[in-house]
């Protein structure tokens, strides 16, 4: 596969708050190349400048050739397939703190579709490619500036001319791996689960795994478990005639006091007198 590929190493600050360029390739498909389904944590544009294939997107396929702008949003499993007899060509570029809305990415039967077909606007488009391409790769006096333009042009075109919204968003989104997590402590909230557990099924080491979760979710893996015991616990003390001996064991608590401990911290009353006050609150709702 012929791959050029720059990154951008920010010797000057980019504009606060707006499209950062990460990286910059262009691609032309050889017997050599291996499709691998992949994720990065920013979104990808990729303009087809030559060839056909297809993009694999989670578990989706779509056709793509000269003229499509495909866009990938972050943390999304993804790779390109290429036609054997007419090898794909593209430019891609990896962009932080820009995101397109992707309920608005359809096609002709309103299904969501990453491939955009440019049509006319391709004369438009493909300009702003090459020359970020060639900035980054001639490195001149105020490519980084340039750069940031080039950016901000192909947005203006792409809500200008399409029915796209683009809009520049600071944070991150959440590396896949703590996505992966996130989705198992919500499924195994009463089970006993370590650091080294949840370090091993997303494939992040727990220092960076604290850091990376904390940092989405606003509180640490363990922490953001029992976040989502005492939530349990509130809907059994409210819906059921479970004892607390009993939502205590079913939730995975240690001991009952252990329970009554961290839903007092987290609730300021403990399970019985929250209960109560439920209670309460309903008799008072029906003498209305």
């Amino acid at each position: 596969m012929s791959n050029s590929r720059y990154k951008n190493e920010y010797t000057a600050a980019p504009i606060p708050d707006g499209p950062q360029l990460e990286y910059i390739s262009y691609s032309k498909f050889e017997d050599d190349w291996n499709s691998q389904l992949h994720s990065h944590p920013f979104m990808e544009i990729a303009l087809v400048v030559g060839g056909e294939g297809s993009l694999l997107l989670e578990n989706s396929k779509y056709p793509v050739s000269t003229g499509h702008l495909i866009l990938i949003p972050q943390n999304r499993l993804h790779t390109e397939v290429s036609s054997s007899h007419n090898p794909l060509e593209y430019y891609i570029l990896g962009v932080r703190n820009f995101s397109i809305h992707e309920e608005l990415i359809q096609d002709s039967s309103t299904e969501a579709n990453p491939a955009l077909p440019l049509g006319e606007l391709m004369s438009l488009i493909e300009p702003i490619f090459t020359e970020m391409f060639h900035e980054m790769k001639l490195h001149r006096a105020g490519h980084e500036m340039m750069i940031q333009s080039l950016l901000l042009r192909l947005a203006v075109l792409l809500t200008r001319r399409t029915d796209l919204k683009a809009s520049f968003d600071s944070t991150e989104e959440m590396r896949r791996g703590c996505a992966i997590v996130k989705d198992y402590i919500d499924s195994h909230y009463a089970d006993k689960i370590t650091l080294d557990d949840l370090a091993r099924i997303s494939c992040i080491s727990k220092f960076h795994l604290i850091h990376e979760f904390s940092r989405y979710v606003g509180k640490p893996p363990i922490a953001y478990q029992l976040k989502r015991k005492i939530q349990e616990s509130k809907y059994l003390l409210e819906s059921t005639d479970s004892s607390i001996a009993d939502i205590s064991y079913t939730l995975g608590f240690s001991s009952i006091s252990h329970f009554s401990q961290r839903f007092k911290l987290e609730e300021g009353c403990s399970p019985l007198k929250y209960r109560k006050r439920v209670s309460q609150g309903r008799q008072n709702l029906k003498r209305r």
